[in-house]
This record gives structure tokens, C-alpha cells and sequence, in this order.
């Protein structure tokens, strides 16, 4: 660790460390050589008080604070606890003259993360730094791991046998072991998301983060602080560090879903981090080196944006190392019953479980779905809520659903297309059947549900030849 850091000590001014430390002591020879040696390495300030030291932790990001435990008539332990108010994250090194237990166990118990005795060689230093900058580096790497599992157990699952869904599959599967862009185009509702986890899942390496970011769904003005943080004080209300998503993913696979909604400017900056694989937090000038593999979607099409201008070519060529298309669900109708038998168990209440009758399978079968997986997901969480009996029947399908399929059946006869009049007439004829079926053959109580007059529904009748 202590040759690693003086091997850094080497390196020229561009290479420095991406980690703060303030140096608070009351000793102007002691701040300007401990200022000398760090500045080598790491971004080094100095303040020979604890209100100097304060205000710069309110202005700036400190990751750690070297903290004299005797400032004159200041008292150090009160001085770490004022520290840790402002920003509980910093990490606090009591510097101290003499090794007293006694102070040692009070700053820890104040929140010090270690302590270190004067006189000390630098080298003995640096393993108490390098400690405690790895120690941060791992709460962050694990924050990002806790990020990509958020949703991973519950929409990590791809269901489908269908010729269309499976050749997908098995172009997913192809890009294990390569870190090449993928881009993965597809309908909304398509399950685009599911396919990108679904490819970050089959690496060896489960350790790898998983970072996804909606870029439609993030206002422009803080779409580039996601992407790549910031610094406290680099605008107004940036009152703490940010750690931006590209950093998070770096080693792992970051998620750019509807990437076509990026702005011109922000598609030049990303383009950079792809070709140079390093990234500055706004209000930075230490570049983080970053390595990570972007998997982006969109419900766009891409080969048009590109020819009108309004997509970079050369990012888009980045991009799209790897393409995939998600088919609609309206070309896998064959995946519908196993899809449907899925989100009955999910949504499902033990031992009320719900089944879907045959002619209710036929009828979603016959739905185009304009929605995809997402339109059904919600329609089988809604009927295993409101339908009133253990099977779902067809009486028990929302009436657009119903009037979409007959109106897409009656608009052909084998290769005839209907006249908008005979359209027109099919699909009343169906409504008042329905109607009639509902109320028993009641026709006072049928014209009630039409919402027209017992005369007007005669009338109809006549016309339709339903007398």
C-alpha cells in the first residue's frame, strides 16, 4: 500500500488522487510540510482553526479531516463533533502529541475514525489514509451494488417460448464475456429493461454493479449531475458531494434507458467519457478514470434521428456495437398464456387464486396488445381484483378490450375490408347483443344500459334484423 502511494507521489500534477483532506492544526511549519507531502498525491487545505476548517467543510466536499486534538484554547473533541453535524460522512483523523487512552477513547467515541501520534514518518500516514479512502471506496461500490438489486429479484424474470422471443434471447446470451455497447430497440412495454439485466446477469461476476437511469424521466438541467455528479458548491444547491451514475457503474453496466431523449450537448459528453473512459464531477478539475459497459434502449427509431440530425452519428455508432430488437408481444402471442399464468401467481391472494377461462384466453389471444407486457401485467392486476368469481371470463374483460378485438375482426372478411357503414353496423349489432345477454333478454333493461329509449332500441332491432 505505503510503495503504491509513494509510487503515485511520483507521478506528475494531473494524476492526483480524487480525495480531499483538510488539515486543521495550530502549527503553521507542521500545516505547511503535511500540505507539501499531500499535495504530491491528493488535494490538500489548511486551516490553523476550527472555524477556518468549518467554513471550508461547508463550502467544499471534505472526504477526510486531519484534526489536531489540542488547538490552542479549542477544544478538538468538541471541535470533531462539530464536524460530524456538518457532514457525518467525512472521515476524522485525531492528530495528537501524546498517547493519552483516555482522549483516544473520547474521540472515538465522537465519531474519529482513527488516530495517529506526533512525530510520525509521512509513510505512516499514508496507510492510515489509503485505509480509510479504500474503506470509502467500498461504501460507495456497495451502494451501487445495493442499487442495481433493488428491482432485481422481482423484474429480472423473462418469460417466453415463442421463435421471435427466443432468437432474442440467444443473440443476448452471444455477448457474454465481451464488454461491447448494446443497444436494445423494441415498443414500449416491450420488457427492454428486463432484457438489459438479463444480459448483466449472465457475467461471471456477480459483484458488478448494475446502474439504470431513465433519461426522459430526469429534467435536462440535472440529467448531467446524475450522470456525472458534482461537487459540493459547484452550483447553487449543491450542498453535498454527488456521486454521478457513470462512477457508480464503473466496472459493472450502466442502463441508459430512452437514451434518444438526450440533448445534443449532453450527447457530446457522453460520447467523450465512451472515447476517453474517464469523467469530471461538475465543479471538478480530477478526472475519475472509469470503465463500464453501457447498455441503452429506446422506442425510437434511431436510423431516423440520426438521418434528421437530431442524434450524433458518431455516438450512435458507440452505441450500437451490439443491437437488439425486443419484439412486441402482438408477435409472440404464443408467450400470452404463459405470461398471464405468471401475473395470476404474482397478484394472486392465497386462497383466493384466479383462473382465466378458455374463451377469455381466446379473447386476450386475439388482442393486439398496443400496450405489450406492461398493458397485460395491469389488466391481470386489475381482473384478479375486480372480477367477482374465481375464473375470469370474457363478460369480465374491459369493454374497449372487447370492442377492439370484434371491431379489428368485423374491419375484414378473408381479404374484403368492410365498408365504413357495414363497420359501422357490426359493431352495433354486437353492443346490443351484449346488452341483451346482460339483461336476460329484457329489452326495457337493455335500452336502460344502451342508454337510448325502449323505442329507439326497437328500431334497432328492426334495422340489424335482431327482431
Amino acid at each position: 500500500m505505503v510503495q503504491e502511494l509513494l509510487k503515485r507521489r511520483a507521478n506528475k500534477k494531473g494524476d492526483k488522487v480524487d480525495y480531499h483532506i483538510l488539515c486543521i492544526d495550530d502549527d503553521p511549519s507542521f500545516l505547511a510540510s503535511l500540505k507539501l507531502e499531500l499535495d504530491r498525491t491528493y488535494r490538500c487545505s489548511i486551516a490553523s482553526d476550527l472555524r477556518s476548517g468549518l467554513s471550508i467543510i461547508q463550502r467544499e466536499t471534505v472526504d477526510l479531516v486531519l484534526l489536531d486534538i489540542r488547538l490552542g484554547a479549542e477544544d478538538g473533541i468538541e471541535g470533531l463533533r462539530e464536524i460530524k453535524k456538518l457532514d457525518p460522512s467525512v472521515d476524522v483523523v485525531m492528530v495528537t502529541g501524546h498517547k493519552d487512552p483516555k482522549l483516544i477513547i473520547s474521540s472515538v467515541k465522537a465519531g474519529a475514525s482513527d488516530y495517529i501520534c506526533k512525530p510520525f514518518e509521512f509513510e505512516e500516514l499514508a496507510v492510515v489514509i489509503e485505509k480509510l479512502r479504500q474503506v470509502r471506496q467500498m461504501r460507495t461500490r456497495h451502494d451501487a451494488l445495493i442499487e442495481g438489486m433493488m428491482t432485481a429479484d422481482t423484474r429480472s424474470r423473462l418469460l417466453g417460448i415463442s421463435r421471435a422471443f427466443l432468437d432474442v434471447l440467444d443473440k443476448a446470451g452471444r455477448v457474454k464475456g465481451h464488454n461491447a455497447n448494446i443497444l436494445i430497440e423494441g415498443e414500449s412495454g416491450t420488457g427492454k429493461e428486463l432484457l438489459a439485466r438479463y444480459i448483466h446477469s449472465l457475467e461471471c461476476n456477480p459483484r458488478r454493479p448494475f446502474i439504470a437511469i431513465n433519461c426522459a424521466a430526469i429534467p435536462d438541467a440535472l440529467l448531467e449531475s446524475e450522470l456525472f455528479g458534482h461537487e459540493k458548491g459547484s452550483f447553487t444547491g449543491a450542498t453535498y458531494r454527488k456521486i454521478g451514475k457513470f462512477e457508480l457503474a464503473n466496472g459493472g453496466d450502466i442502463f441508459l434507458d430512452e437514451i434518444s431523449a438526450l440533448k445534443p450537448e449532453l450527447q457530446a459528453k457522453i460520447l467523450r467519457v465512451l472515447q476517453e473512459k474517464e469523467i469530471s464531477r461538475i465543479g471538478s478539475v480530477v478526472p475519475v478514470s472509469v470503465n463500464f459497459r453501457v447498455i441503452a434502449a429506446t422506442n425510437d427509431d434511431m436510423d431516423a434521428l440520426v438521418r434528421d440530425g437530431r442524434f450524433r452519428t458518431d455516438l450512435f455508432h458507440r452505441l450500437c456495437v451490439i443491437r437488439l430488437r425486443m419484439p412486441p408481444l402482438r408477435e409472440r402471442k404464443e408467450d400470452i398464456p404463459l405470461l398471464v399464468d405468471h401475473f395470476l401467481k404474482k397478484y394472486s391472494r392465497p386462497p383466493h387464486n384466479k383462473t382465466v377461462s378458455p374463451s377469455a384466453m381466446k379473447a386476450l389471444m386475439r388482442y393486439n396488445w398496443p400496450g405489450n407486457i406492461r398493458e397485460l401485467e395491469n389488466l391481470i392486476h386489475n381482473l384478479v381484483i375486480m372480477a367477482p368469481n374465481g375464473s375470469i371470463e370474457v363478460g369480465d374483460l374491459p369493454s374497449w378490450i372487447v370492442y377492439r378485438i370484434e371491431s379489428e375482426a368485423t374491419l375484414r372478411e378473408g381479404d374484403k375490408t368492410l365498408s365504413l357503414e357495414e363497420h359501422i353496423a357490426r359493431v352495433e349489432r354486437m353492443h346490443i347483443q351484449r346488452a341483451l345477454e346482460a339483461s336476460e333478454g329484457n329489452r326495457s333493461k337493455a335500452a336502460k344500459l344502451l342508454n337510448m329509449s325502449r323505442t329507439t332500441l326497437y328500431w334497432k332491432l328492426k334495422q340489424l334484423g335482431l327482431e
